[in-house]
Formats: C-alpha cells, structure tokens, sequence
C-alpha cells in the first residue's frame, strides 16, 4: 500500500484545503502555503465532473516509454499548491519536472475547478 500524506493547498479565493498526496510528488508540487488549513473539505485530484469538491490546478506531465518502434507517451497529473508556483517558470510548458527519480515534462496547465 502506497504511503500517503497530507499537504496545505491554497485555493484561488485564498482558503487553504487539506490534500491527500503520495510524499515524492508533494516534494514537486511546490512550497506549501503559510497558515492554517480553514476547510474541512480536502481537495479531490482525481475528481469527475459528476463529483461535488475542488479540483486542483496543476500541470498535465508526459513522458516518452520504451524504445524504437514500442515507443508510446505515458501521461500524469500533478497538483500544483499555490498559485504563485503555478505562474513561476518551475511549471512552464515544455519545462521539465522531476517525481521520484523520473523525468517529466509539462505538456498542458489546468485550471482549479469546482
């Protein structure tokens, strides 16, 4: 069973929400937020439409798998804390990021939805 923890996120009207992550890409999704978590209610990353929460903003990752002609992308999403590392070139399109030994590379940003 995979280890998990919970991070500060801060959302774009400025609450802070509990979010549920596995450590390596809580390392990559930027510096927590200052202060108190002031929602009960924890962000939801892997959210569908049908689902009442938040959905974090974040970066869509791709990187490329296997060699000559088995080659095919595999994708990922990582949740991106605050919106200040979200703008900063950490998170730029076509930049790199690295998750437990494994580079990515930001393909898409996503905005926060409800």
């Amino acid at each position: 069973m995979a280890i998990k923890e919970i991070i500060k996120y801060e959302a774009d009207s400025g609450e802070i929400y509990g979010m549920v992550i596995d450590p390596a890409r809580a390392a990559a999704s930027g510096t927590q937020p200052a202060g108190d978590v002031s929602s009960r209610m924890k962000v939801k990353i892997s959210k569908t439409n049908r689902e009442f929460g938040l959905r974090p903003r974040g970066v869509r990752l791709s990187r490329v798998v296997g060699t000559g002609d088995d080659q095919f992308r595999k994708y990922s999403f990582l949740p991106v804390v605050t919106q200040v590392a979200y703008d900063s070139a950490g998170f730029a399109i076509g930049g790199t990021i690295t998750i437990d030994g494994t580079q990515w590379t930001v393909s898409t940003k996503l905005a926060e939805d409800y």
